[in-house]
């Protein structure tokens, strides 16, 4: 039989200062030891999703809160196009818009800040509070571990996660001026409290000083924000500039219903995939805060809706399709060279072809390429001159062609192939995707296969005209003819089209020729019409091909227009499923009961894993008044008690599986606790970073959590712990002092301040240098991939250090 005396001996040694735990304190004596730490460590990790969820739903309140909009009115020019008294309508028209009520740097700072923090300030509160109003290792420890794997690693994530060649920088880089400095000043100041001033003891006027640098970073960032740190510009330029902005504003409504109608037209045949694609070109022009980023990554992690972000086109591609110059918003310290296409193709009877070969990136420099050619089907001196050679740029030139020359027989051949590639390129140049290139010789000695190039065509009724195109293949030589009949199906010759039944003429070389069929438009609305078209009657030994019939369909325009309203009517389904809160508890556990949002045909099986480990979570949190009752304001306190209440079970459970463990307080809080409190913000700033145009969302609010992390997460604890003691001690009880008994934590503030002023001047030099793209995010492969190990090497070298001096390993 156990000792009863040592199994209290042995709860009460595993315990702690925890509040609420263990739970069954009696039973749990009788545990293996490293059982129980394996259970708390799952169980550890399963409260972290909760605690991830439930601060989403507080982020979704804050969303709601903060995207408020007032209507103001604002005077535009007149119908002449301006308002001086000579004009015949002499006088200001008004516009009614709307405009956002919270100012973005404000509600960074405040409400997105807190929600971002809300597990790290809870646990130090909670903690001071309930053990007896003593300070805690956890709660301080999770702060600054917290604040260094923000800056650290969620900006290493951040630098490497865009796509090569392309960058982002910070606009708001007044506001993160102001931040960036207070990042670094909270963590000296608490330095100079803990260690300085009155060492390893909190006075009280200390604790209000330290959360009254809250409001004061408010606003400081607002000052900055508003520009009154320089010299106002006139009035007028003022007033001109707020017009521009409303004008851009006002007209993104009309831009966004024209672009859906576009894609609608462009998709007409799967309006599903056309709402899809308007849906993302919609969230990829739209900016959003960092709690829409933030919700949206979260319910990726639970099995939720996901976004249908894509792939931004490469401004370059489009600029050698339209023969433009290539951007050079990209990377400008390395030149690349690659060929325009991947494939080519030519007659045999043309006698040259011409290979395009860009470069991008670096222009300003005189840089080369080799080339050759090889043999695939075709052969060198059979079907090709052979030619090997070097290609040189200079300063400017980004386009180059390489002729070769193509070698006509009498011979009917089958279409044959070479290759060729660039490499050796000069220093300071690199090549592209696109280094090896395929070019195919089409024979001409043939008179040709003859067949229609598409087994359907779709014409709007008022179209006019339908064009159908007849393509020869495999052979050009002579001059061959055949014929083309129409047949009704459910079209009526007169009535829907003109029969046609007549020859087409394909002159020596000609490849392809287009016939047009005349179409009659009615007002009367009609079913859809069909006809088909028949190739037949081949003449100079040319033959038909598969596609030797087409089938037209005459879409009636009234019934075009209701495809069209369809694509737009789905643009706004997808829309509202990505409004972020809900109108009603029905609609939120509707969602917690949903993979995928409720499409679950599209669901993968990471997201039906993810659903069943968040499921118990998703359904308990539905129960939290929706984020839209009451303006959010509901949601946003029940969830915060919620989240206080999840984040003290974290708490008792992070500091039982440390004594478990034999693991300091201090050393759980700077990884596993500072860890699982951050990763939702790792995964909002990499969505954010690769989603949009600048570096704000992605990392321009880390340094503004991270103060104030510091401001309120021991601001508030600090005042609410020394009021308490002076109240209820007397002045000689030496309980009446608020004694930090953490003797590492000055050295883990140390190593933080140091590694953050690294990664600070780190993003300036990035932003001012040409070999970083001048921007803080992306560019250069190799440099963005250095910057991303210098940032990790930095919180590596943060956690061994601050580790080992917790166990007195190294000492200073």
């Amino acid at each position: 039989m156990a000792d009863p005396v040592s199994n209290i001996s042995y709860v009460d040694h595993y315990k702690g200062n925890a509040m609420l735990l263990p739970l069954f304190e009696a039973s749990e004596s009788q545990w293996n030891r490293y059982g129980r730490a394996v259970a708390y460590l799952i169980g550890l990790c399963y409260m972290f999703l909760g605690v991830n969820i439930i601060a989403d739903v507080f982020m979704a309140s804050i969303e709601v809160i903060t995207s408020k909009t007032k209507k103001i009115k604002i005077a535009t020019a007149n119908a002449n196009g301006d308002n001086g008294e000579d004009s015949p309508n002499a006088g200001p028209h008004f516009d009614t818009i709307e405009v956002k009520i919270w100012n973005d740097t404000v509600s960074n700072l405040t409400l997105m800040a807190l929600g971002s923090s809300a597990p790290e300030i809870l646990l130090s509160i909670i903690e001071i509070v309930g053990n007896n109003f003593e300070p805690g290792d956890l709660g301080p420890g999770t702060i600054v571990g917290s604040a260094s794997f923000n800056l650290l690693v969620i900006t290493a994530i951040c630098i490497y996660c865009i796509p090569d060649d392309e960058s982002r920088r910070i606009k708001e880089i007044n506001v993160f001026a102001c931040t960036s400095f207070f990042a670094v000043f909270a963590y000296i100041w608490l330095y100079l409290v803990i260690e300085v001033i009155t060492p390893n003891v909190i006075e009280i006027w200390e604790g209000i000083v330290t959360f009254l640098f809250f409001p004061l970073i408010v606003l400081l960032a607002f000052a900055a924000d508003k520009n009154f740190w320089r010299k106002q510009m006139e009035m007028d330029g003022d007033w001109n500039q707020m017009q521009d902005v409303f004008t851009k504003q006002k007209s993104g409504s009309e831009e966004d219903v024209r672009h859906i109608i576009e894609m609608g037209k462009k998709q007409l045949k799967d309006p599903k995939e056309a709402a899809d694609i308007a849906t993302a070109e919609m969230l990829r022009r739209t900016h959003h805060s960092r709690a829409w980023y933030r919700v949206i990554a979260g319910r990726a992690n639970k099995g939720g809706s996901k976004v249908p972000f894509y792939n931004k086109p490469k401004e370059d591609e489009q600029a050698v399709v339209e023969g433009k110059e290539p951007s050079r918003n990209g990377d400008m310290t390395v030149a690349r060279i690659e060929f325009s296409a991947a494939a080519y193709s030519c007659m045999e009877n043309e006698g040259t072809i011409k290979l395009g070969v860009i470069r991008t990136g670096n222009l300003n420099c005189k840089t080369s390429v080799n080339f050759e050619t090889s043999d695939g089907t075709a052969n060198a001196g059979e079907d090709y001159v052979a030619k090997a050679g070097v290609i040189e740029f200079e300063e400017g030139e980004y386009i180059k062609s390489i002729e070769i020359e193509i070698i006509d027989d009498d011979v009917w051949e089958e279409t044959e192939t070479f290759f060729v590639r660039l490499f050796n390129p000069s220093r300071g140049t690199e090549m592209d995707k696109i280094c090896v290139t395929q070019v195919s010789i089409i024979n001409d000695d043939e008179p040709g296969i003859l067949q229609f190039q598409k087994p359907s065509y779709l014409y709007k009724e008022s179209a006019g005209m339908a064009e159908l195109v007849i393509e020869r293949n495999d052979g050009c030589d002579g001059r061959v003819t055949v014929r083309y009949k129409t047949k009704d199906i459910t079209a009526i010759a007169g009535k829907d089209y003109e029969a046609r039944d007549e020859e087409v003429e394909f002159t020596h070389g000609e490849v392809t020729k287009t016939i047009q069929i005349p179409l009659h438009d009615d007002d009367v609305f009609n079913e859809d019409k069909i006809f088909e078209v028949m190739l037949s009657d081949p003449t100079a030994g040319s033959t038909l091909g598969k596609s030797k019939c087409t089938i037209v369909t005459i879409l009636n325009d009234d019934d075009y227009q209701t495809l069209i309203t369809r694509v737009a009517n789905l643009t706004s389904v997808n829309l509202d499923k990505l409004v972020i809160g809900k109108e009603s508890w029905k609609q939120q556990f509707t969602e917690a009961l949903s993979v995928n949002g409720g499409n679950v045909e599209e669901a993968e099986a990471i997201d039906f894993v993810l659903h069943f480990l968040t499921f118990g979570w998703k359904v308990l949190f539905a129960c939290v008044p929706p984020a839209h009752i009451a303006g959010g304001w509901l949601c946003f306190c029940v969830s915060l008690g919620v989240i206080a209440i999840v984040t003290a079970i974290i708490g008792d459970m992070a500091s039982i599986l440390g004594l478990l463990l034999g693991i300091k307080d201090s050393v759980t809080a700077i990884t596993l606790v500072a860890l699982g409190t951050s990763l939702p913000d790792t995964f909002a700033s990499k969505v954010a970073a690769t989603n949009e145009d600048t570096a704000d969302a992605a990392i321009g609010n880390i340094t503004g959590s991270n103060s104030v992390n510091v401001f309120l997460g021991l601001g508030i604890p600090w005042v609410i712990a020394t009021l308490y003691k002076h109240y209820t001690y007397a002045s000689n009880d030496r309980r009446c002092k608020f004694i930090v008994t953490d003797k590492s934590l000055p050295f883990t503030i140390a190593l933080y301040s140091i590694a953050a002023i690294s990664t600070l001047l780190l993003l300036t030099w990035r932003r001012y240098s040409t070999a970083a793209g001048k921007a803080e995010l992306g560019g250069n492969p190799s440099i963005k991939k250095l910057c991303g190990c210098f940032c990790i090497g930095l919180w590596l070298i943060y956690i061994v250090c601050a580790s080992l001096y917790a166990y007195e390993i190294i000492k200073f």
